[in-house]
């Protein structure tokens, strides 16, 4: 069971959570000032205020000032074009407020496309804060990490500072989400510091959280325990009572796990009265959690076991899936230990256990599952897998603690990997065991009946033994041919295996080289060098795309190309600010497969001509198209055709003598291919690279 249940979905009603307090006479005000307002902008502000004092209260009126808002910014758009972005922002915070993400999310898109291209900076930066935020109510949070470090990148470069503290935290708190442990912290603290540089230290408290919850899952205990006291100082000093109850409950497990029981309790008892206070239903689901964890850990299994399921009574349906999986898989736990200890001499009340206990480790999965909670994931993989070896069906055992494996090989978990490593191995051997076990079974019960047979014909005892002679010549030579089969299957099993783990090491070293290209870039200020930089590491991004592909397959010889040119295009779109006016298509006439000598030095052409075309072609256009194509031209020829409908090659230009590196690469690669570059100017740029298989080039 978790030492720490740390209530991340808490943090997702903190930002936009407004004061309800709007009393009638509040709204009759706002409607009598909306009534005798004389210019358009006065009534577009009322009707935003009185959106929002309808949010909480009755949320189709709260729509209809919305709509009404921007009906009326639309009339005067020409001469005050920020105001529709504006009515937009606040409808998507309204949205995102009542759970309504998807919705929320489409709203703030159109509120960014809108403020970007009225070139409004301020706007476009607060509406891709929602867009994100919104992302991260409905716990995508690699989306929302995307859209909150663009602001922090678009501030970053033009010197402004539009929601810079809450971007940097809460990509902090995304990356504290996916188990990016050092990513989470150094955001966190560039929160702290930017806050301290421009004075705005009110909700400092809002990174501390973020940077002690990453303290603790380093068992930073102490340092932990000092900015968790330091949240709740800050909180209480701006009333922001819900972090101040907050603190008080991760305080209260960070003790726990220094073994301070007391001190634990009575940090916990003082969020579980806040709680209350303000109607806060987890909050009891957190306290009876914890009762129940110091209580199994002084050996009241039972009474711990209660705690936990009547904690339950308190999960209400709007709780983060992740959060209610971590609760289920608490109880599941509880019920294995209580099974293990009080229950150790009664196998029935054991299976009894196990079998209520299965039903909610299911379920914790498929809960996790669905928001890609690795850390709740891994510890729900490890619960099905002691299940299912406790119930005798090793199979299912087998599959699960492969798959926790792989979880914390993905999250760096190096100690509970090395320990779901050696469960893996016993349930295999215990795998291995029963079948023995019900292979000698069988053969025992196949000599009582030939013994039986014997008695029955004892006239024919001489026939009987040649046939049980012959009988035993064939059962072994099937026996030999079937443990043949198997140690085939299995050897080829440990190879597949093997080389998807190399694809699999492969990408994340190229992954590391990415992220150290990241890092380096950082402290170059030259545009042209940092350019540089960025290229290099789009490749090496699209060679561990390919190793990617390569150990997801099933065939791990070769890749589906038109689906890996599909992947590309749209991570070179998200790093290219021209891209998003350009529409791509990839078009191919049937399934494309390549083996990797072939689908890297093709995945490194076709990285660069897209990123030239975003880069290049569509400068002073507002909108254009992009083809990638990849046909087969037969006996193991093939051709890939990059065009687009933008400026076009400049006069005179010669690929051979190009100073563009890209290009250059473009041309020795197809040498490599043993291809040729044929490309054409006049409308938009097209190349095409007409190229060999890897066995047409190496056919020995």
């Amino acid at each position: 069971m978790s030492r720490l249940l740390i209530v991340l979905s808490a943090f997702f009603c903190l930002l936009f959570g407004s004061n309800p307090s709007h009393g009638q006479s509040k709204v009759d005000s706002l409607i009598s000032a909306r009534e005798s307002a004389r210019h358009d902008t006065l009534r577009v502000s009322t009707d935003i205020s009185l959106g929002k004092a309808f949010e909480s209260v009755n949320f189709d009126s709260a729509l209809f000032y919305f709509d009404r808002a921007r009906a009326t910014a639309q009339t005067m758009s020409h001469e005050y074009p920020q105001w529709e972005p504006k009515v937009l922002i606040a409808r998507g915070n309204a949205l995102t407020g009542s759970n309504q993400d998807d919705e929320a999310i489409a709203v703030f898109q159109e509120a960014v496309n809108m403020a970007k291209e009225r070139q409004l900076k301020k706007e476009q930066s607060t509406a891709q804060f929602g867009l994100g935020y919104a992302y991260m109510s409905k716990s995508d949070f690699k989306m929302a990490i995307l859209h909150f470090d663009s602001v922090v990148v678009r501030n970053e470069r033009d010197g402004t500072g539009y929601s810079q503290a809450d971007c940097l935290n809460f990509s902090g708190l995304c990356n504290f989400y996916i188990r990016k442990l050092d990513i989470a912290s150094e955001k966190a603290l560039a929160a702290i510091r930017y806050r301290r540089e421009v004075g705005d230290t009110a909700y400092i408290h809002n990174p501390y959280m973020v940077y002690a919850l990453v303290k603790y899952s380093q068992e930073d205990y102490e340092t932990a325990k000092v900015y968790f006291k330091k949240v709740a100082h800050n909180a209480r000093a701006v009333d922001d009572f819900r972090r101040v109850r907050l603190a008080y409950e991760n305080l209260a497990h960070t003790l726990l796990s220094q073994d301070s029981a007391d001190a634990a309790i009575e940090n916990m008892t003082r969020a579980w009265e806040m709680s209350k206070q303000m109607k806060y239903e987890w909050g009891s689901v957190r306290y009876f959690n914890m009762v129940a964890e110091i209580e199994i850990d002084r050996g009241n299994y039972q009474l711990g076991h209660d705690y936990i399921e009547r904690s339950l009574d308190y999960i209400v349906p709007t709780v983060a899936p992740q959060s209610k999986a971590d609760i289920y898989l608490n109880l599941v736990w509880a019920k294995i230990k209580l099974a293990d200890s009080v229950y150790a001499e009664n196998s029935a009340r054991q299976i009894a256990l196990f079998s209520e206990a299965l039903p909610l480790a299911e379920k914790s999965w498929k809960l996790a599952s669905e928001v890609n909670s690795a850390n709740v994931m891994l510890d729900a993989g490890e619960a099905l897998a002691t299940l299912y070896s406790n119930l005798n069906r090793y199979r299912e055992a087998f599959e699960f603690s492969q798959k926790a494996k792989e979880i914390s090989e993905e999250i760096n978990d190096k100690a509970r990997t090395e320990a779901i490593a050696e469960m893996t191995t016993a349930y295999e051997t215990e795998l291995v065991e029963a079948q023995n076990a019900s292979l000698r079974d069988s053969q025992k019960a196949q000599a009582a009946e030939l013994k039986q047979q014997h008695y029955l014909n004892y006239g024919m005892i001489i026939g009987l033994v040649l046939i049980l002679l012959v009988a035993m010549i064939i059962y072994r030579s099937r026996l030999k041919l079937q443990r043949a089969k198997v140690e085939i299957e299995k050897s080829l099993s440990e190879r597949e295996l093997l080389l998807k783990e190399i694809h699999h090491r492969v990408k994340n070293n190229l992954q590391v080289i990415s992220s150290l290209l990241e890092l380096q870039s950082f402290g170059i200020e030259d545009e042209k060098a940092l350019s540089t930089f960025m290229e290099g590491q789009n490749r090496v991004k699209a060679m561990a795309l390919i190793h990617q592909k390569l150990y997801q397959n099933e065939d791990l010889g070769e890749i589906d190309f038109a689906e890996y040119a599909k992947q590309l295009s749209s991570d070179l779109a998200n790093i290219y600010p021209t891209a998003g006016k350009v529409s791509t298509s990839i078009h191919t006439d049937s399934q494309v497969k390549f083996d990797i000598d072939t689908a890297v030095p093709l995945g490194l052409i076709l990285n660069e001509l897209i990123s030239n075309s975003y880069k290049y072609a569509f400068e002073d256009r507002e909108k254009g198209e992009l083809q990638v194509s990849i046909t087969s031209v037969g006996e193991g020829k093939h051709q890939l055709m990059v065009e687009d409908d933008g400026k076009g090659l400049s006069e005179g230009f010669d690929l051979e003598r190009a100073k563009s590196l890209g290009l250059r690469l473009v041309n020795r690669l197809t040498e490599q291919l043993y291809g040729t570059v044929d490309y054409y100017g006049d409308h938009g740029a097209k190349f095409v690279i007409n190229f060999e298989e890897s066995i047409r080039r190496n056919p020995s």
